[in-house]
């Protein structure tokens, strides 16, 4: 009985939140990317701002992955924003060496601190949120 226990609480604490705000932030960055892919194509934007663009998308999906997370635990939103901006940096990355570009060193590292730093800022925000 103990055993199941255990495992419920790792499921409600942990892995539930943590899935709710992957599937948020996934969705939110794929749509902020497609919105961003209409406007460059309709404009002319300066092929230096695309990458940038990119980031800001992943940033604003990894916050929206943190604060659906800790919307869900109800706690915990720290640790549970810096694991879904982990995750979605994880992601980003095999989907890069998957497309065989290769991988820049220095935008690794900014994307990395982009998206941890966003989904903690999210996790943070979604715990301390007032009811009404």
């Amino acid at each position: 009985m103990k055993g199941q226990d255990r495992s419920q609480t790792f499921l409600q604490r942990w892995l539930r939140p943590v899935l709710v705000g992957l599937c948020v932030g996934v969705l939110t960055g794929t749509l902020l990317l497609l919105m961003m892919a209409l406007l460059v194509r309709s404009v002319d934007v300066p092929r230096v701002a695309i990458t940038p663009m990119a980031i800001a998308a992943a940033g604003a999906g990894a916050f929206a992955a943190g604060l659906a997370a800790a919307l869900t635990a109800k706690k915990n939103g720290l640790v549970l924003g810096l694991v879904c901006g982990l995750i979605l940096f994880f992601v980003l990355l095999l989907a890069g060496i998957a497309r065989a570009t290769g991988v820049s060193g220095s935008l690794a590292v900014i994307k990395l601190a982009v998206l941890t730093l966003a989904g903690a800022l999210g996790g943070v925000l979604g715990v301390n949120r007032r009811k009404r």
